[in-house]
C-alpha cells in the first residue's frame, strides 16, 4: 500500500501548491514521495516538437533534456485513479493536488472558517482543515474536522506514513534487519530510528504468497519449499527453461 493524500480547495490562490511543496520538502528526505496534479490545460504547448509528434500519430513521445525526462501520450481518462497508476509500487507517499471530487483522504485549504464550513458541506473525506487562519484562530475544529497549521498537518501525514510502514512489516521475526522482532523494528520506525527499506524480507524476497489480494510473507524454510517444488514441477514440462524465466505466477482457487 501507499499513503495517498489530496490537498484541495474551493478555488485558486488558496496555497495548495505551497502546502504540497512544503510537505514534499520536509518528508522527501525520509520517504519516497510522488506528487499528482490536475491541470486544466494541456502540458504540451501547441506547435512544440512533442505536440507535433503526437498529432502525427505517435503513441507516445519522450522528451529528455534540462535535467528531466517527460513521457507524453494521449489520454482520455483524466481521473485520479488513472494518474495514480503511473506511481511506482515502491512509493511511500503520494501528494495529490486537486481532485476534490475524489474519494481520497483530503486536506482542505480555506481562507476563513466560514469558507471551510461551506466547503465541508460539499467535499467529502476531509481529515484536516488548514489555511492562513489556522495558526491564529482559537477554534480548533470545524464541523468536527481538525484545524491545523502547515507544520501540524505535515506531522499528521507523517504519522499516516509511519503507521502504513509499520503495517507493511511481514511479522515473521526473521531478525535480518538487526532487530529481534518485527515489533521491535516497528517501534524503531515510529521513533525515527529505522526505515521500512531496512526490512530485508520486503526488499529481497523472491517468493510472494498472495491470499485474497493480501501478501503473506514466508520465512526461509517455507519460502524455499514453495520455490523449489514449483521450479521442480516446471522443469519437468516441455519448453520450460528456468534460466530464461524471470517470473512465475501460480494461482490456486479453493
Amino acid at each position: 500500500m501507499v499513503v495517498i493524500v489530496a490537498v484541495v480547495a474551493a478555488g485558486r490562490e488558496r496555497g495548495k501548491t505551497s502546502l504540497v511543496e512544503s510537505m514534499t520538502r520536509r518528508l522527501s528526505g525520509r520517504y519516497r514521495v510522488w506528487t499528482v496534479k490536475h491541470v486544466s490545460d494541456s502540458f504540451d504547448t501547441r506547435e512544440k516538437d512533442t505536440w507535433r509528434h503526437l498529432k502525427a500519430g505517435a503513441e507516445g513521445s519522450v522528451a529528455l533534456g534540462a535535467g528531466s525526462l517527460v513521457v507524453l501520450r494521449s489520454e482520455l481518462d483524466e481521473s485520479v485513479d488513472r494518474a495514480l497508476k503511473e506511481v511506482p509500487a515502491g512509493a511511500d507517499l503520494v501528494l495529490v493536488e486537486g481532485f476534490k471530487e475524489s474519494v481520497l483522504p483530503k486536506i482542505l485549504l480555506a481562507q476563513s472558517i466560514d469558507e471551510a464550513e461551506e466547503q465541508l458541506e460539499r467535499i467529502s473525506n476531509v481529515f484536516a482543515v488548514s489555511g492562513p487562519f489556522a495558526d491564529m484562530h482559537t477554534k480548533r475544529s470545524v464541523k468536527g474536522v481538525s484545524v491545523l497549521g502547515s507544520d501540524s498537518v505535515t506531522d499528521v501525514v507523517n504519522g499516516m506514513v509511519l503507521d502504513d510502514q509499520v503495517n507493511r512489516l511481514p511479522g515473521i521475526d526473521c531478525k535480518k534487519c538487526g532487530y529481534p522482532s518485527c515489533k521491535e523494528m516497528a517501534n524503531a520506525i515510529l521513533k525515527g530510528e529505522s526505515l521500512l527499506k531496512n526490512c530485508r524480507t520486503l526488499q529481497t524476497s523472491d517468493v510472494m504468497l498472495i491470499v485474497d489480494g493480501k501478501p503473506v510473507y514466508l520465512s526461509d524454510f517455507p519460502k524455499n519449499v514453495v520455490k523449489y517444488v514449483v521450479l521442480g514441477l516446471m522443469n519437468s514440462l516441455k519448453g520450460f527453461d528456468p534460466k530464461k524465466t524471470g517470473k512465475i505466477t501460480l494461482e490456486l482457487r479453493t
